[in-house]
């Protein structure tokens, strides 16, 4: 119920505010509750301070308040016992509480003396209304009261006047003067202390323009829904942007495999596998390559980086050596006191990669050093320390036409021999390693000590199609100059021989059985699978995937640290990240996605398309014959807006969308362009119960259904229809019932009387 005429004037006395209002329904609303609150209006009959509350009032003086303070009312009707509120926007006013300065008193005082000596008339009649003050005060000083009185409310105007500035104290009819000021949109659809609130941080949102948690802010402001928004600068096919993988990490433990939500390192690599070994004090070591961005392409460089794990945990990236200017492939292993590190460096001046080296010993590395023993273009080192302390250092290099397997070995002095042996050929098979080289030491069998591992293409079930296929062979003793003890070459059994399967990297275990894992697309994509060899029957026991995830995982290396069994891989997983400011507002990071061919096989990540998640590529969407619509996505100046509504109704959906289109466009770049993807939002529903709703656990209503019949017969009913109706033979087995009819061949059944009138009644017809 409205209210007519309603007022709110500052008292001219000050301190105080006088309401007055209309009650034109004063049948069915005798009632008015007066509310006041600052910096507000009230929103409910018990927002903010009690004025006044009672029937038949139409005026009220509010008293006692501060000066040069905008106090906002709200009236509420009403009527019944107990009181039902009438609540009505309209019924709202505000107004400023002005002060006394006194300035009759200075007026008074500015007369000659002789005006306030004879200023003695005093009124005989004294109104209701008048201050105890003025009882005893001339005429003349009582009408400079008028004046006075208006140049005291002058005075606090323009006092009041001083916080115009003030968000926080201005006078809320003011708001939308000073947001115009700084170009900013007043929303009054908002109650005042969200319009101060909003115009409080406006100039922050200006500073941050373009960025994406101002979007989602001013979505949220505008609309109150839910939103995610995506840049497609990342989806844009490139054919120069392979995925980035960073490293990341899996643990087993309590019977599954856990990876941490973090990235182990986000220095990243396009391929190859990181290479670890535990130095003398028992820290792990891990070593990876990484690249380092130079002022221009040409002066990136690739470079080898390492981390070690202790007891209190992962340690910062450190480099350990710099490109000159390419440096890849580590590998590591401890012998003594000393750590050695290997890896690929590229000679520019010959165009082939040799093998360097150096050693960590008593916190310092010593210089670089080429590996005397590798030939002109070594590749593919891989290192490790046997039982009786021999350093092995494997390693390919190209002899003859032919890719040959290298090998020399270290022992407490110095490397056995100036000429490396050459793993020898298995029959007519010569073994073709093309790539993944790794070694293993098995100190716990006694007739296959060291393994080797790496791939090579075989004919895949497609004609005139290869795929990557894991061999491995063993040698039985340590001698290193005894070349007969190499087994014959196996290779890993595959299901299907269109996949691939790579990076092999392998544990010992303590029973003589070898733990490899691997990265396969057994299952669509590049995933890490495991499985475990039986050495003595050849036999692998089925394989198990250890990532499930739609995104790529290569170059496994799996650690044993004490008791944990670590497997560390090169993933392009995207990142999200939350806002320092507005913590609620979360982006993806989906740069790591790289440029693929899209895989048919892949079936979870081309589930993603048109998702939030979707990290694949496509080809630049210039829209229909030129003119892109809210369906063109794919482009890089194209940003995607994910709404998620709080309502059904596809009218009101269009209608803020459309509203979003224009009032968004002054928080976003010049260049870019916004297309908004609804995303229908999820419902929930009560699942009825047996118990109450906050019961632990709750017994929830199931379906149960019998597919059996439990016939209730007497009988001579059994023995009557047994023979004569057909598929009734079954009733035989139920003639024992006794007369009271409860027990049928020891079974409880119940038997009423109208089940027996009706089994009375049977005939073989129906």
């Amino acid at each position: 119920m409205r209210l007519d005429a309603l007022t709110a004037t500052a008292h001219p006395r000050g301190n105080r505010i006088e309401l007055r209002w209309r009650n034109p329904d004063i049948e069915h609303y005798p009632g008015v509750r007066v509310m006041r609150r600052e910096g507000t209006y009230p929103v409910g009959p018990d927002d903010g301070v009690l004025v006044a509350l009672g029937s038949g009032l139409e005026q009220l003086v509010d008293q006692g308040l501060r000066s040069e303070t905008v106090y906002y009312y709200m009236l509420f009707p009403y009527g019944g016992d107990p009181p039902d509120y009438s609540i009505d926007l309209a019924n709202r006013v505000s107004a400023t509480a002005t002060g006394p300065y006194d300035y009759a008193g200075q007026m008074s005082a500015l007369l000659p003396a002789i005006y306030q000596r004879y200023d003695t008339t005093v009124p005989t009649v004294v109104p209701g209304d008048m201050a105890p003050e003025d009882v005893q005060r001339g005429q003349l000083r009582r009408f400079l009261d008028l004046p006075g009185g208006q140049l005291d409310q002058l005075h606090s105007m323009a006092k009041a006047l001083l916080d115009a500035h003030d968000t926080d104290r201005v006078d809320g009819a003011m708001l939308p003067l000073l947001a115009r000021w700084i170009g900013w949109e007043t929303d009054y659809r908002i109650e005042i202390a969200k319009q101060r609130s909003e115009l409080r941080y406006a100039p922050f949102l200006y500073q941050a323009i373009s960025l994406i948690p101002t979007v989602e802010a001013t979505i949220k402001r505008l609309l109150g829904w839910e939103s995610r928004t995506k840049e497609f600068l990342d989806n844009v096919f490139l054919s120069n942007t392979p995925e980035r993988l960073n490293l990341w990490l899996s643990e087993f433990g309590n019977g599954q495999w856990d990876r941490s939500d973090t990235p182990l390192s986000l220095n990243f690599a396009y391929e190859g596998r990181p290479a670890s070994a535990l130095d003398a004090n028992g820290a792990l070591w891990l070593f990876f390559h990484t690249l380092r961005r130079g002022p221009s392409r040409e002066s990136d460089r690739w470079d080898l980086w390492c981390k070690h794990l202790d007891a209190i945990g992962w340690s910062p990236s450190t480099p350990a050596v710099r490109g000159e200017p390419m440096v890849k492939y580590p590998a590591a292993a401890s012998q003594g006191d000393g750590l050695w590190l290997f890896w690929r460096a590229y000679q520019p001046d010959a165009g082939r990669w040799r093998i360097d080296h150096r050693i960590r010993a008593a916190g310092d590395w010593s210089p670089v050093e080429t590996f005397p023993q590798a030939g002109p273009d070594a590749r593919q080192p891989c290192a490790l320390t046997d039982e009786s302390g021999q350093l092995w250092l494997f390693w390919v290099e190209l002899d003859g036409g032919r890719w040959q397997v290298r090998y020399n070995v270290r022992t407490h002095g110095d490397w056995a021999q100036g000429v490396p042996w050459t793993m020898p050929p298995h029959g007519a098979d010569d073994p073709r390693v093309e790539g993944d080289l790794f070694a293993l030491a098995q100190p716990w069998d006694p007739q296959r000590k060291l393994w080797l591992f790496w791939i090579r293409r075989e004919p895949a079930a497609t004609p005139g199609q290869t795929r990557w296929r894991i061999v491995y062979r063993f040698k039985a003793g340590l001698n290193p100059g005894n070349s007969g003890d190499w087994s014959e070459l196996r290779t890993l059994p595959t299901p299907n021989l269109d996949h691939d399967d790579r990076e092999p990297s392998a544990l010992a275990r303590a029973d003589g059985s070898i733990e490899l894992f691997w990265s396969s697309t057994r299952d669509g994509s590049w995933s890490i699978w495991r499985s475990t060899l039986d050495p003595a029957s050849n036999t692998w026991t089925e394989p198990e995937r250890v990532t499930i995830n739609a995104t790529s995982q290569r170059g496994p290396l799996s650690v044993r640290f004490g008791t944990r069994t670590l497997v560390i891989y090169g993933g392009n997983d995207s990142l999200p990240y939350a806002s320092p400011v507005y913590t609620a507002t979360q982006t993806l990071d989906t740069r790591y996605g790289g440029s693929t061919t899209v895989d048919s096989r892949n079936l979870a990540k081309n589930a993603l398309r048109g998702r939030f998640e979707d990290f694949q590529a496509y080809i630049y969407d210039a829209g229909r014959q030129g003119v892109r619509t809210n369906a063109s996505w794919y482009a890089r100046d194209t940003v995607g807006i994910y709404l998620t509504p709080s309502t059904e109704n596809p009218e009101l959906i269009q209608r803020n969308q459309r509203l979003l289109e224009g009032a968004l466009q002054p928080f976003l770049p010049i260049q870019t362009r916004a297309v908004f993807i609804i995303q229908q939002p999820f419902f929930r529903e009560r699942v009825y119960t047996y118990d109450d709703p906050e019961a632990d656990p709750q017994r929830k209503i199931r379906e149960v259904a019998f597919d059996q019949v439990i016939p209730e017969v007497y009988p001579r009913v059994a023995d009557k229809y047994a023979d004569t109706v057909p598929g009734w033979s079954w009733l035989r087995s139920w003639s024992q019932i006794f007369p009271d009819g409860r027990t049928v061949d020891s079974r409880t059944v119940p038997v009423s009387t109208k089940w027996r009138t009706w089994h009375e009644g049977l005939t073989p017809g129906g």
